[in-house]
């Protein structure tokens, strides 16, 4: 479906006049804005939302949308044919406002910006002057919004391929093909920099495997980077290379230079990236591009991994002077990027390691060098890590109170500074809170800055910031007074409890969805998994070529757990097994109330791609499962979310299942605090599964989750 044919169906569907064939008149035109206009006051009238938001929406509809309307039809310098469509552009972008509203097919703290820049772009086109710098910063979002506003303008198409590109800019994998298949796309020359800048290697495996109009075009542009990258072509060292080429570009170092380090001294070249990093926010600080600071982010992770975590984690057993030997001859701000690349990789004793040797470095009394040292970057990062592994109230204690304070008040301030990542930041925050909230030190000044920045927001009259802020304070004090918990509770349901009414399906069974990978530890985790069921006379298995369905025998509650099989992962047939599972249950009509990821942290990604209205717990038993919140609560907005901070073991995650589907046969509602008192006692015996399920978050515990949850029912609200 078009855009465009979207964009009717959603007008068309609550109500909103829309013409698809264009108005042929000026008059026409005008009279069916100004019945818009009346439209959309009484729409306000009505909206029991923001009132800051209400307010700036009343004065664009009421004076602004007039004004424009008066502009554009005097002015004798614009054609006929674009007054036509300037009149007709106001109109439209009401009506998005109002069919976005209605149907929250949009972030509402977008519309203030989108306000504010639409008379701006609306000028630019009518007049033919150039567009671009109002839509910068902009997000995907809002310039859907826009793209969708100005469709019959030729720019915008423009508009639409911007918002697609901005949309798809997460994922490297999607850009290139997507270009691919538009031949019309305008933006070739930026989308190519922009890859080449994030994921070089994409740039030399594209130009070595393909011959088209898009290599065509790397091999033409004259850009400093892609002419690097072209001469990587063939070369067997290339993604060593890559990430550096910037500084190859720059004539600061040669190919030949990084290989040979590379090739001889791993930790030469994994301080090299860490020095080109700080260079580069240097010259950032003094008004330079970003360049290659993505590429370089994504190698210090790769390295950090190969070099020094995975090793250390895999030595877990040795003592510590053989376990940590290779991070001897680094740098304190070697060692903090390793915690920062390396958070959802590192076993709980790893880190302890690592953030000992840092602190060995750092001046006695003065841990605050090392944010000077590192110029803050990823600051936010770090706080929360150190938070997760119970040592942030030592960080800050090795540091003078005047340094506390300036630190935390960076670290909870500014998170409004931007709506396409404050509530991200947001939940940043409050991860840190069960920390600082148990420390007498500390506590009382969190409280202080949470209340200050709230009075800045107020005083700013911005409103999402108020809100953010205000949620944040709702959370502080329920990590403070866990028995204010339930005044959270009371709006969005008892997290301490999973009814078993909420998991059944109309026809009163428990259904689960268990996603396996068929890598080594994939299949090492189905195999365990299985043992859960090996009790014949409880559970009857049934296996197909694809998929297992296991299904409860005894009378009483009916529980059935549907997982794909873990088939050759290098082939593409794991992923071919659960899209045909998950074919089965919809031809079916089976609706899972629980889903269950069983593999890497790389593996998350496609699992979530399973989620459904209708699963009530999400069991992310993965390598930091804990950071995707943010996408389960979107495509499940009830599920609890049971995570780990960190390493995901089968270990906890199979004692974690039999015990739940205990309680499912038994039909018995699961008190979270008092089952995690139990697993606690069972997992203690011994020192590794102790640290390992440490890291697991129960749902009533996840003050992260609280937060979107709070955020989407104040939003739900309009």
């Amino acid at each position: 479906m078009s855009i465009y044919t979207r964009f009717v169906i959603i007008l068309i569907s609550f109500g909103l006049s829309f013409s698809v064939k264009a108005q042929n008149t000026l008059p026409e035109a005008n009279a069916l804005l100004d019945a818009e206009q009346m439209q959309f006051q009484s729409f306000l009238n009505g909206l029991n939302g923001d009132t800051a938001i209400n307010l700036l929406m009343d004065a664009f509809v009421s004076s602004t949308a007039d004004s424009l309307q008066i502009a554009i039809n005097d002015d004798r310098s614009i054609v006929a044919e674009k007054k036509l469509k300037g009149i007709t552009s106001i109109r439209y972008f009401l009506q998005i406002i109002r069919a976005g509203i209605a149907q929250k097919q949009f972030e509402l703290y977008d519309i203030p910006d989108a306000l504010e820049k639409f008379p701006k772009i609306a000028d630019a086109l009518v007049h033919g002057k150039a567009f671009r710098p109002f839509l910068l910063g902009f997000g995907a979002r809002r310039t859907q919004i826009m793209a969708d506003t100005f469709r019959q303008f030729p720019e915008g198409k423009r508009f639409q391929h911007l918002a697609d590109v901005r949309r798809i800019s997460m994922n490297m994998e999607m850009i290139l093909p997507m270009v691919e298949a538009r031949p019309d796309f305008p933006y070739i020359d930026t989308v190519l920099v922009y890859v080449a800048e994030r994921s070089p290697m994409h740039i030399v495996d594209y130009i070595t495997l393909k011959n088209n109009r898009i290599t065509d075009s790397i091999y033409k542009l004259k850009h400093p980077l892609l002419e690097q990258l072209i001469t990587l072509k063939g070369n067997r060292n290339a993604s060593e290379i890559a990430p550096l080429v910037g500084e190859i570009a720059a004539g600061r170092l040669t190919a030949d230079s990084i290989q040979n380090l590379r090739s001889n001294n791993v930790t030469g070249y994994y301080q090299l990236l860490v020095n080109t990093l700080q260079q580069n926010r240097t010259s950032i600080g003094k008004g330079a591009a970003a360049g290659m600071q993505p590429a370089l982010r994504n190698a210090l992770h790769d390295k950090a991994m190969a070099f020094y975590i995975k090793p250390i984690n895999e030595l877990h057993e040795k003592k510590d002077d053989i376990r940590f030997k290779a991070i001897q001859p680094l740098r304190a701000i070697d060692l903090y990027y390793l915690v920062t690349s390396g958070e959802d990789e590192l076993y709980t004793s790893s880190f302890l390691g690592i953030y000992k040797k840092l602190m060995e470095q750092l001046p006695a009394g003065r841990s605050d060098s090392l944010m000077e040292w590192v110029q803050y970057d990823q600051f936010r990062k770090f706080i929360r890590i150190s938070s997760h592994y119970n040592v942030l109230n030592d960080f800050l204690n090795n540091m003078p109170e005047d340094s506390r304070e300036h630190l935390l008040s960076r670290f909870i301030g500014g998170i409004d500074s931007s709506p396409e990542s404050g509530i991200e930041d947001a939940m940043d925050v409050a991860d840190a809170f069960s920390s600082l909230s148990k420390d007498s030190t500390y506590s009382p000044l969190v409280a202080s800055l949470l209340k200050q920045n709230i009075t800045r927001c107020t005083k700013e009259n911005n409103r999402y910031c108020v809100r953010l802020y205000t949620i944040l304070q709702q959370v502080f004090t329920m990590a403070s007074d866990p028995a204010s918990s339930k005044d959270i509770f009371s709006k969005l349901g008892n997290y301490e409890l999973l009814k078993m009414d909420a998991l059944r399906d109309k026809q009163n069974i428990i259904n689960q969805l268990v996603i396996f990978y068929g890598d080594d530890d994939g299949k090492a985790s189905f195999n365990s998994f299985m043992q859960i069921f090996k009790d014949t006379a409880a559970w009857k298995v049934a296996k197909s070529e694809q998929w297992v369905e296991i299904s409860s025998r005894q009378e009483g509650q009916q529980v059935k757990l549907f997982a794909n099989l873990p088939l050759d992962n290098d082939k593409g047939l794991d992923e071919q097994a659960q899209l045909a599972l998950m074919n089965h249950l919809k031809a079916e009509k089976i609706n899972p109330g629980v889903i269950i990821h069983r593999g890497h942290s790389y593996h998350l990604p496609t699992t979530l791609n399973y989620l459904q209205p209708s699963m009530k717990l999400a069991f992310l038993g993965s390598c930091g499962g804990f950071r995707n919140i943010l996408t389960v609560a979107g495509k499940s907005p009830d599920a609890q979310i049971l995570a780990t901070r960190q390493i995901g073991s089968k270990l906890i995650n199979d004692p974690m299942i039999q015990e739940m589907n205990l309680h499912f046969l038994e039909s018995r509602d699961i008190n979270w605090p008092v089952l995690w008192t139990q697993l606690g006692e069972q997992f203690s015996k011994t020192d590794f599964t102790k640290n390992l399920f440490e890291e697991y978050v129960p749902p009533y515990r996840n003050l992260s989750l609280f937060v979107i949850r709070l955020y989407n029912i104040d939003a739900s609200s309009l």
